[in-house]
């Protein structure tokens, strides 16, 4: 006996307002259900003969895009089973299973991310979910048939539209190419539309894409006068630390004061530097960049910069304050989100009047920038960032010592 599938309205129930309730109807071996689609409107304004909702209704478009969707996934499941029919608790099973025949984008890549975060930094899977939930915004459904190059036009259009800046919307474009890919990969979609679309990488450096040194020295002075608290002075903190070391806002999270490795350098006095005269110890702070497993070296040449280390804390006894090391298993710096982070800095920005458009990541151009006003050579300054070995700066890397790090920021750049 075939199975067969309806779509209509509850006629036995409605609500105080009218409205009834919409329904998939299931019959097999003579047996029926109705399996809710969450979905109640007035029956004016529901088209049977199309089985659509009029546009009448508010939310027609929505609406009729979960009617499809679930439509859809019902016959996939009847055809799957022509032969033999699902039993009516059976076919509930499989249409609750959100997996099973899914032709929804979002509910399959949502799946996709949480198989690749082992993979992935927490700040990548981070952007992939919250590209997701933005498109969701602008667009609640999202079929694979419906990715196409003309969608993807569209969405471009739309970010425009909201105001965000085309190196914001080409960064959200190469997420979401990797994520079409993995629906690709899985042989939901035939070809990424994105081979036809071009990805264009913004690289230059605007004025409002870095502080100088005197609005540096503006934020310190905040910074040492107390004049944030709480999660703002957090973020200030590694802010202007990143300014002065580079290291990028994906790495705060896991650094350790074990990471602090010390450096003993020796200073020769007489012209042929035969005669050694002061011995000094500094540290690199050494750790493996996730993004590119790159190990960086940041030198801590300067008090300003200990001082946001915090390495010490104070212990009240008896006798009176004690003075102590923090332990190497201990966090240096306690991140938060970036949202909250941006957005702090933001204010920040605007109470110490620089009138600058400021991320957390400008920190890092700030530094490079710096870096090259002062004459800091450039496999010196790459090593620092821990940037991916290039031909150009591969054998620098292999020569490179830890002292010769220390002796350029040492002898070019103390803050």
């Amino acid at each position: 006996m075939k199975a067969t599938l309806k779509i209509l309205l509850r006629t036995n129930y409605q609500t105080k307002e009218g409205k009834q309730q919409l329904c998939l109807r299931y019959t097999s071996y003579r047996r029926t259900t109705f399996i809710g689609l969450n979905i109640s409107i007035h029956p004016k304004h529901w088209n049977d003969t199309k089985k659509q909702i009029k546009a009448s209704e508010p939310y027609h478009l929505h609406y009729n895009q979960l009617i499809k969707q679930q439509t859809h996934k019902a016959e996939t499941i009847i055809l799957d089973n022509y032969l033999k029919p699902l039993p009516v608790a059976e076919f509930i099973h499989q249409m609750k299973d959100k997996h099973y025949g899914n032709t929804d984008f979002y509910t399959f890549i949502q799946n996709e991310i949480e198989l690749i975060q082992s993979a992935r930094t927490k700040g990548t899977i981070d952007n992939y979910k919250s590209l997701i939930n933005k498109m969701k915004e602008w667009k609640p459904a999202l079929t694979f048939d419906e990715i196409t190059l003309d969608y993807i036009q569209r969405f471009h259009d739309h970010e425009i539209k909201t105001g965000n800046q085309l190196s914001t919307i080409y960064k959200k474009h190469a997420n979401f190419k990797f994520l079409i890919g993995l629906a690709v990969d899985k042989e939901k979609i035939a070809k990424n539309p994105y081979d036809k679309f071009e990805i264009k990488k913004i690289t230059k450096a605007q004025n409002n894409d870095i502080l100088t040194e005197e609005e540096l020295q503006k934020l310190q002075h905040a910074y040492d006068n107390n004049t944030y608290t709480g999660g703002k002075k957090e973020v200030l903190r590694e802010f202007l630390f990143s300014c002065y070391t580079s290291l990028s806002y994906a790495e705060f999270d896991n650094v350790t004061y074990g990471d602090l490795k010390p450096v003993t350098i020796k200073s020769k006095s007489d012209e042929n530097q035969k005669e050694e005269t002061t011995i000094t110890t500094h540290y690199l702070l050494c750790n493996e960049r996730k993004k590119t497993n790159v190990m960086y070296k940041i030198p801590i040449i300067s008090k300003t910069v200990e001082q946001l280390l915090e390495r010490e804390v104070t212990i009240k006894t008896k006798k009176g304050e004690e003075h102590k090391d923090k332990e190497s298993f201990q966090k240096i710096f306690s991140p938060l989100t970036n949202q909250p982070t941006n957005r702090y800095l933001k204010e920040i920005m605007k109470d110490q009047h620089i009138n600058k458009t400021m991320t957390f990541h400008r920190a890092r151009h700030t530094f490079r920038t710096i870096a090259a006003r002062r004459g800091i050579h450039d496999g010196i300054a790459e090593r620092i960032m821990g940037h991916a070995e290039g031909n150009d700066i591969k054998d620098i890397y292999t020569h490179l010592h830890d002292e010769d790090i220390v002796r350029e920021m040492k002898d070019k750049w103390i803050v």
